[in-house]
């Protein structure tokens, strides 16, 4: 017993801190040759004290999150870095925005007019972005009206408009493209008008935007991007692609197994729902070994790991089993044993570090 109080908690993942900060100045140098300084979005981390610490190291200037628990996490790390607020804001948080960000993305003028009040309560300016929808159809003002936002802000004197910015490719998949951020550019020259002096900030969106950016076809005067995926796991969003020189093994889930025994491979009656509401099909392979190992969709994403162990298999999970094919394992995994898991998809990170119950660990 003594031993299994000893044994590391799994589910684990563990990060690579070395790798990560080499990503992060590749993705910091390849950005500032194309005129992008870059806001590092740790939102998929859960704002990890080691993640963000790292980042801070390689050379990120500006910290992103979702979640003003994060972004409170973060200013307790002192790390003397700017923090950004990448969720709209809840106009009843307004004071807890102004505490914790430097910075906020926004859209609705009674939002600015809330931070407005909670500023001058606490003797600061808040930075904000004004949020442009150019096709979308998430967050953002329609191009046509974010002069009318401007005019707002421009009448609130603890506001001060750092930028306009879009976002693409999270809600509608819609790939960012010269069109879309021209039209961002035109709505950073209507809020010039109005302000009288042209933001700072032209925030063309995230790591969707990275191949518009990389092939050279990012029209001039865009000069800032929120990205986390292209860091965290050197990938690009819009199609998963792997961006040259990066590494893409930062995050590696360890889980244990708990039963290995050969089973069919179709169960056996009548197919209805799953636990998740989903109808599942099955092949036909016949008797096959399988395992299961203690960590479910509870917990992570399972299409967003990678087996690390060749001839293991992944074949789906229900809220705490994830069921693996290891016919094809060379040596077959005992129970109690730890197999392990590159963490390849965003969803899969995303739902690893919200989880409590997965520990987490990082060496380098």
């Amino acid at each position: 017993m003594i031993a299994d109080r000893q044994k590391p908690h799994c589910p684990r993942v563990t990060i690579d801190l070395t790798k990560l900060k080499a990503n992060a100045t590749r993705i910091i140098r390849a950005c500032r040759r194309h005129g992008i300084e870059v806001t590092g979005v740790a939102k998929g981390v859960a704002s990890h004290p080691a993640v963000v610490s790292a980042l801070v190291e390689a050379g990120i200037a500006s910290l992103g999150d979702s979640r003003l628990a994060n972004l409170k996490r973060i200013r307790t790390l002192d790390l003397g870095v700017e923090t950004v607020l990448l969720r709209l804001p809840q106009p009843s948080m307004a004071a807890a925005v102004v505490e914790l960000a430097d910075v906020s993305l926004n859209s609705e003028a009674v939002t600015l007019q809330a931070l407005d009040r909670a500023a001058a309560a606490a003797g600061k300016v808040h930075g904000v972005i004004l949020m442009v929808d150019v096709g979308d159809l998430r967050e953002g003002a329609m191009p046509g009206d974010v002069a009318e936002l401007a005019r707002v802000a421009e009448q609130l004197p603890r506001i001060m408009v750092r930028g306009v910015g879009t976002n693409l490719a999270c809600y509608g998949g819609v790939k960012p493209d010269r069109t879309h951020m021209t039209l961002l550019l035109e709505a950073r020259d209507r809020v010039a008008d109005v302000l009288g002096y042209e933001p700072s900030l032209v925030s063309g969106g995230n790591s969707a935007n990275w191949l518009l950016m990389e092939s050279g076809r990012m029209p001039v005067g865009i000069n800032h991007l929120r990205l986390g995926e292209a860091i965290l796991l050197g990938t690009e969003a819009t199609e998963g692609r792997l961006i040259s020189g990066m590494a893409v093994d930062i995050f590696r889930l360890d889980a244990e197994v708990i039963e290995v025994k050969i089973k069919p491979t179709v169960p056996q009656g009548e197919i209805g729902k799953d636990s998740f509401g989903d109808t599942p099909t099955f092949a036909d392979r016949g008797e096959r070994l399988r395992a299961i190992v203690a960590v479910g969709r509870q917990d992570v994403v399972p299409t967003g790991l990678v087996p690390t162990l060749p001839g293991v298999e992944i074949i789906g999970a229900s809220s705490d089993h994830m069921i693996l094919d290891v016919h094809a394992a060379k040596k077959a995994p005992q129970v109690g044993e730890i197999l392990s898991f590159t963490v390849t998809g965003y969803s899969a990170l995303l739902a690893l570090f919200t989880s409590t119950y997965a520990a987490k660990t990082s060496h380098g």
